[in-house]
């Protein structure tokens, strides 16, 4: 007995000893930003999805910030890349190069072979997502789980994901808005669309152009988007705004209102109200009636827009809240999954694949 003990001793500190040389991490693959947690220490790094390579000789010039920061400022032989997009890897080498550096640091710590969780879409084909899992291989993962990012946004909101009734949230990204009921750990059901973040911007600099007759930046859309842009009640104030004259392409500048935004505004906003209606008349009865009891969390960067949790209420009857800190609310629930993978491996919600190499 005593020997057993001993052993059984033993047998638990080599394993947390080796749990110490093996790094588990979670990296929620965003089109906007991709974001990094380490089991044990949280969230290590934060990295717009942005890579610069020179055309000519393929070698990488820049990524996250410092390649975001090159955007309109380079040289007609620098490519700069998104790796993510629409929700999905638009690009394998580059999302594999993109990846290889911004994990350069905590991979190259790791004695042994990581274990990785992805982030990814729920309306992901399977076919896409084997394209993510064999990301993880090629980063020399040794077991790659995945959790679509309207679960992980749900977890990381606080919501008690594991209870028979059910919860409902829209995760709004730069890429896609996925609106889904979650029930006993898992995604019960979810709906898209692609008329996200990045879609909103474009859409912001088209309405400009053709109201004020004014060419702007990305940049300054998203500074419109952050500063002025409000549905319900109307930001008072106004923007000054530089660009191009539509037609001369000569300097141009002027005052823009919330108010003079609002038609674009709605008309966009309108797509969340369908696309929650449109989950809304697929579910169950039973999970309708948890739905309207216990109301709509946003989460994602999308739920940041001024006044869309007030405006949402009368146009949906449901009640509506923004979850904290909306933007990482995916990563933090997968910082919470690496805390219990054991429990998450044993969900509903599981998903994920081991190396047989």
């Amino acid at each position: 007995m005593f020997l057993f003990a001993i052993d059984a001793i033993i047998t638990g500190a080599m394993l947390q000893y080796l749990d110490k040389l093996s790094t588990t991490i979670a990296v929620d693959l965003g089109t906007d930003s991709v974001r990094v947690w380490e089991k044990g220490k949280g969230l290590i790094g934060e990295y717009p999805s942005y890579l610069a390579i020179d055309s000519r000789s393929k070698r990488i010039l820049a990524s996250g910030q410092d390649a975001y920061e090159m955007r309109g400022r380079v040289a007609a032989n620098v490519s700069l890349l998104r790796p993510f997009q629409k929700g999905q890897i638009w690009d394998k080498k580059i999302a594999l190069a993109f990846l290889k550096v911004v994990l350069r640091d905590v991979l190259k710590k790791s004695f042994f072979s990581p274990t990785i969780l992805f982030s990814i879409p729920a309306s992901l084909s399977q076919s896409i997502e084997q394209e993510t899992i064999q990301l993880g291989y090629d980063l020399g993962a040794k077991e790659i789980l995945t959790v679509v990012q309207p679960l992980a946004a749900a977890i990381g909101a606080g919501m008690p994901v594991a209870d028979s009734s059910g919860g409902f949230i829209m995760q709004l990204g730069a890429g896609i808005n996925e609106v889904g009921v979650v029930s006993l750990g898992t995604l019960v059901k979810g709906e898209r669309s692609f008329e996200a973040g990045d879609d909103f911007e474009q859409g912001l600099q088209t309405f400009l152009q053709k109201d004020r007759q004014i060419l702007i930046s990305r940049d300054t859309a998203r500074m419109l988007i952050h500063k002025l842009v409000s549905v319900g009640d109307i930001h008072p104030g106004t923007v000054l705004v530089t660009g191009k004259d539509e037609k001369t392409t000569a300097p141009k500048e002027l005052q823009v209102s919330a108010k003079q935004l609002l038609p674009f505004v709605e008309e966009r906003t309108q797509t969340l109200v369908k696309l929650v209606k449109k989950l809304l008349s697929k579910i169950p009865a039973e999970l309708t009636v948890d739905v309207v009891d216990k109301g709509l969390l946003l989460s994602g960067g999308g739920a940041l827009l001024s006044g869309l949790d007030s405006y949402l209420v009368p146009k949906l009857g449901i009640p509506i809240s923004v979850v904290d800190d909306p933007e990482r609310a995916v990563i933090r629930g997968m910082g919470t999954i690496l805390d219990h993978l054991d429990e998450f491996r044993r969900s509903l919600g599981y998903r994920g694949e081991e190396s047989n190499n």
